[in-house]
């Protein structure tokens, strides 16, 4: 049975994003990092996308996903290093919190079938 899914809704506000988390069947996360030219270069954080799966909006399972980027947290009077400390550790704060609060793992979802596919073999 192949299963089709509909595209995640992207949301703009983190907020909106933890009120569709908490409704989700799961949460997942996809952190990405910065690469640094040397293989002994610590992992910096550069986003983390956020897929809450299964939110059930009027009898159809939906997705919606958040990207929470570097220049979302950006703070100019920081230097590069502390700035990047900084970051990170607001990140991992999110990611614990939302961990706490829904059920998160580490990964994502693929997707084959486009909206316009799915929906038309949506009864």
């Amino acid at each position: 049975m192949e299963m089709n899914m509909i595209q995640p809704v992207v949301l703009d506000r983190y907020e909106d994003f933890e009120h569709y988390a908490r409704k989700a069947a799961i949460v997942t996360y996809r952190p990405d990092y910065y690469r640094g030219p040397f293989l002994d270069d610590k992992k910096r954080l550069r986003r983390v996308t956020f897929t809450a799966v299964g939110v059930s909006i009027r009898g159809v399972s939906l997705n919606f996903s958040y990207t929470l980027s570097y220049e979302d947290l950006f703070d100019p009077r920081l230097s590069w290093d502390v700035q990047a400390d900084v970051i990170e550790d607001k990140i991992s704060a999110i990611i614990e919190s939302l961990r706490s609060e829904c059920g998160l793992v580490r990964g994502g979802i693929a997707s084959t079938a486009s909206l316009g596919e799915t929906l038309m073999v949506r009864p």
